[in-house]
């Protein structure tokens, strides 16, 4: 996902870089909308979104693996920021996370005129 590098400074430009994130799968939520001048939807949409468990203290080692120690908070997003599924296993302490996408699942970033 793009995140804003200056999230944390209310005052400063958006800047926006690319992260990649690790979650488990809670939910996926439908959402229907019906036709609306209050939202500008001209027609009926449907939004899927996905609830997310953030895995928290997440590190790339040596070795190419991810780490992480804990989970945090819950994120909802567009289920289209999905980009594939991966595995999880114990290690002395710390989940290791088992990405067999290879390139398959890459993200790619593009910036749209604004």
């Amino acid at each position: 996902m793009l995140v804003d590098k200056n999230a944390s400074y209310r005052n400063r430009p958006v800047v926006l870089e690319p992260a990649i994130f690790f979650g488990q799968l809670q939910h996926i939520i439908v959402v229907r909308l019906a036709a609306s001048k209050t939202l500008k939807l001209t027609q009926p949409t449907t939004l899927i979104l996905a609830a997310i468990r953030m895995c928290s203290g997440r590190h790339l080692e040596g070795n190419g693996v991810y780490y992480y120690t804990r989970e945090g908070a819950t994120e909802v997003v567009d289920i289209s920021c999905v980009q594939c599924l991966v595995g999880r296993v114990s290690d002395r302490g710390r989940w290791a996370i088992i990405d067999r996408s290879e390139n398959s699942a890459r993200p790619m970033f593009t910036l749209d005129d604004q």
